[in-house]
């Protein structure tokens, strides 16, 4: 793979598939619902001066003043995860940043710096799924060193690695199922969507995206939006023409119907392979003929009922106009606490789905 190439991640996440790619000197893309993924991805493919950056560190922390009180409504998490001085600390770091005469790529590694050091004071901290409320954290007056030392970890990534420079490398915020790309253009897509472990990013992430980027109203349709990989998904999706659920999954559907109390789930994971469906179409639609697809699942299970992910995506990759190859088993992971301790360990296996676009 080299510089004719053009890779596609249309779940970019945190920015693994691009980053790599333009290491290798290699043209890529990047997707995602997520603004917060979008500022993280980007921040890491963009041409930033090392140099330049240390003396605006120096200036950055040197403009801390003392938090004032956080103006802006504020949701009641973001509120009730940074109370206190802690709001105030945080507001007051995002408007200095807003202030200095930066570059875009230089304001989003300095508001990357600050996000990041969020978990080191939110009373609101993940939890597998979900957010767990813990009553003490890190105090106010340490976040000017908690900083200092993120921007200093996050510049030494940027010297350990080598970062060609140019504009080969993209990340934009956008829905997998409905990819802003005219033509087809990629010969690689290396990608991993959410997998159906019901984990709501939008909560989990929740004090970020609700500080930084979208208030209450747009992070829940944010949630409503995304893919349907946990049960309050309901997103407005495209029409899935040629889509015909997979016999098996059929089967699974019923038996967690009859398992479980939650009618929220059996549903999620019928719309999972909707979805599913919907973003291989799109792979298939702005990739070149004969470009090669590498696609990350997990397998899950729900009351005790198996759900071969990584099978049911080769079928409806297949559906899709694309030419599975092979499926290889990559790891084991066990099932959570709870299905652990109900129906025993089974360990669902993560999979690397392959295909060629025809």
């Amino acid at each position: 793979m080299g510089a004719k190439d053009r890779v596609l991640d249309p779940f970019v996440g945190a920015g693994t598939t691009v980053l790599a790619a333009r290491e290798q000197g290699v043209p890529a893309t990047g997707f995602d619902l997520s603004p917060l993924a979008v500022l993280a991805a980007r921040t890491k493919v963009s041409d930033l001066d090392v140099k330049r950056l240390s003396a605006l560190s120096s200036r950055l922390l040197d403009s801390l003043g003392k938090p004032g009180r956080a103006h802006g409504r504020y949701s009641q998490l973001v509120r009730r995860a940074l109370p206190g001085r802690l709001l105030g600390t945080f507001a007051s770091a995002l408007a200095t940043i807003a202030e200095l005469p930066l570059s875009e790529p230089e304001r989003d590694f300095f508001r990357l710096g600050v996000l990041g050091v969020i978990p080191r004071y939110s009373r609101a901290i993940p939890a597998g799924g979900w957010l767990k409320w813990v009553k003490t954290r890190a105090p106010a007056h340490t976040f000017p060193h908690a900083l200092a030392e993120r921007l200093g970890m996050m510049l030494s990534d940027l010297n350990r690695v080598h970062r060609p420079s140019g504009s080969q490398w993209a990340v934009e915020q956008a829905d997998a199922r409905r990819l802003p790309v005219t033509g087809r253009v990629f010969t690689a897509v290396i990608t991993s969507p959410p997998y159906p472990n019901r984990h709501d990013y939008t909560r989990v992430f929740g004090v970020e995206l609700m500080l930084a980027f979208l208030n209450w109203e747009q992070t829940r349709a944010l949630r409503y939006q995304s893919f349907h990989s946990h049960p309050e998904a309901r997103p407005q999706r495209p029409v899935p023409r040629g889509y015909q659920r997979p016999s098996t999954l059929r089967e699974i559907v019923s038996l967690i119907q009859a398992a479980s109390t939650d009618r929220r789930v059996p549903a999620m994971v019928e719309g999972y392979f909707i979805d599913m469906y919907l973003a291989l179409s799109e792979i298939r639609r702005v990739c070149l003929p004969g470009a090669r697809v590498a696609v990350v699942v997990g397998n899950a299970q729900y009351c005790g009922v198996l759900v071969p992910v990584d099978e049911l995506c080769a079928e409806v990759g297949e559906q899709a106009g694309l030419a599975c190859r092979r499926i290889l088993a990559v790891r084991y992971r066990g099932n959570s606490a709870q299905q652990m301790g109900k129906y025993g360990r089974r360990p669902s296996r993560e999979s690397i789905v392959t295909f060629v676009v025809p």
